[in-house]
């Protein structure tokens, strides 16, 4: 998959920035010492970490050179590792919070990979995780239908684009780890001036690894376009012509004990 952009991944930073804070006020840490943040982009979720808690060293990780770039631009004084997640994270040591914030879900083998980064966790530190659940989402369906059809077909991705779970899974996978687990959704519903702006919104998200398989910006725009066509049926028009964008999301944290 070509690297992100992160100026397109930031026009809806509120929104995005918005699951960050909700998690960060739910862990129970009065003065962790060291967080690690887990695809952290470009720094949104990193500098809402720093101001939570302002004296602990916080280290920011993505395997996006690009997104990296930006974080690093934005907050110099926060030290920032160009890596794969998916790799061995042993060398970096642990920590007292391994914070993730909508990544964990373009990473494959959740069985494997929850277990590995808790074992980053210190006693008494929290795993603190939130993934975006998209799989049912009529944007996400209105996608997969249009790469799916005649005119698109060879962009058709097999399997599936993200690895997501129902927040049971992840229960039963976290309750193997720890004894105190935390696990809940949150329904937000995002106030669109159109249906365009939903389609802003999933370009540098959902939608990318479809077009990444177009070479010609034309192709991108008239695959978004049919996209666009297909989401004006799933999303109603509200009173003022704005539109609601619900999304789903799961949260779950995990703590060691000592």
């Amino acid at each position: 998959m070509h690297d992100w952009n992160p100026n397109l991944y930031l026009k809806f930073e509120k929104e995005r920035t918005q699951p960050v804070i909700d998690l960060i006020s739910r862990i129970e840490l009065d003065q962790p010492n060291r967080i690690l943040d887990i695809g952290c982009g470009p720094g949104n979720s990193t500098r809402k970490l720093q101001k939570r808690w302002p004296d602990a060293m916080i280290v920011g990780l993505d395997s996006s050179a690009n997104m990296i770039e930006k974080a690093r631009k934005a907050s110099p004084d926060i030290q920032w590792i160009h890596a794969d997640a998916n790799g061995d994270l042993s060398t970096l040591g642990t920590w007292d919070v391994v914070f993730s914030n909508a990544a964990i879900q373009w990473m494959p083998n959740h069985e494997l990979l929850i277990p590995k980064l808790f074992s980053l966790v210190n006693p008494a530190g929290a795993l603190a995780i939130q993934i975006p659940e998209v799989s049912k989402m009529p944007m996400q369906l209105a996608i997969e239908e249009t790469a799916a059809s005649k005119k698109w077909q060879h962009i058709s991705i097999e399997g599936d684009t993200f690895t997501l779970n129902e927040a049971d899974y992840y229960y039963d996978l976290l309750n193997k780890l720890s004894d105190e687990v935390y696990i809940w959704e949150t329904h937000y519903y995002h106030v669109m001036e159109n249906h365009q702006q939903i389609i802003d919104w999933y370009t540098s998200t959902g939608m990318k690894p479809y077009l990444d398989r177009l070479s010609q910006d034309s192709d991108k725009k008239e695959f978004a376009k049919d996209v666009l066509k297909i989401i004006k049926n799933a999303y109603n028009i509200q009173n003022d012509g704005r539109v609601l964008f619900p999304f789903k999301r799961v949260f779950f944290i995990a703590t060691k004990h000592e």
